[in-house]
């Protein structure tokens, strides 16, 4: 009865370690665990994804938990036996360098994942650049505010009749002396 309690111990032992080593896979209904595979792994502008382990209709990419376009879209597997894809996506995050999480999914629930590095292309500051030259000159700009009145002119307007009047008489009076003598 020991041996036999021994055995049954042993068998559990093997059970725990055999699911705990593929507690991270999903089967898929042909037995074939799902993968994905990224070609460049690290980069900053597209990727190119193949997977296998596929059988549940439409295929979805997610970066870092958001779905993502892909090439072709809609995604499916092209080859039923092996479940297989390949697709195109371009990197969403080019500007956040750091490891970023892919991830494969299907409608039965069979899913991938992989890490992609995105490098970091912003490089030491340069030299400064010369003065460049100088630009043409811009449009005339808006009219200002009219300005306050200026101060009351030196002649009147009683001034400059009385002015004409002078100067009429006089030379009527030039004209008579004219006309009569």
């Amino acid at each position: 009865m020991k041996r036999f309690s021994f055995f049954v111990v042993l068998a559990l032992l093997l059970n725990l370690v055999v699911v705990g080593a593929t507690a991270n896979e999903v089967y898929s209904e042909a037995g074939v665990p799902a993968r994905i595979t990224l070609s460049p792994t690290s980069g900053f502008s597209a990727i190119t994804i193949t997977g296998s382990g596929f059988y549940g209709g439409e295929i979805t990419i997610n970066w870092d938990g958001e779905r993502i376009p892909t090439v072709p879209s809609p995604l499916y597997s092209y080859d039923t036996q092996e479940g297989r894809f390949t697709a195109i996506i371009s990197v969403p995050t080019q500007t956040d360098p750091g490891e970023h999480i892919v991830i494969a999914r299907d409608q039965e629930g069979a899913e991938a994942g992989a890490v992609f590095e995105v490098v970091d292309m912003t490089g030491p500051q340069g030299l400064p650049g010369g003065q460049g030259s100088r630009g043409e000159q811009g449009p005339p700009g808006e009219q200002g505010s009219p300005g306050e009145p200026g101060p009351a002119g030196g002649i009147s307007i009683a001034a400059v009749v009385l002015a004409l009047i002078a100067l009429g008489l006089t030379l009527l009076g030039r004209i008579k002396k004219w006309v009569v003598g």
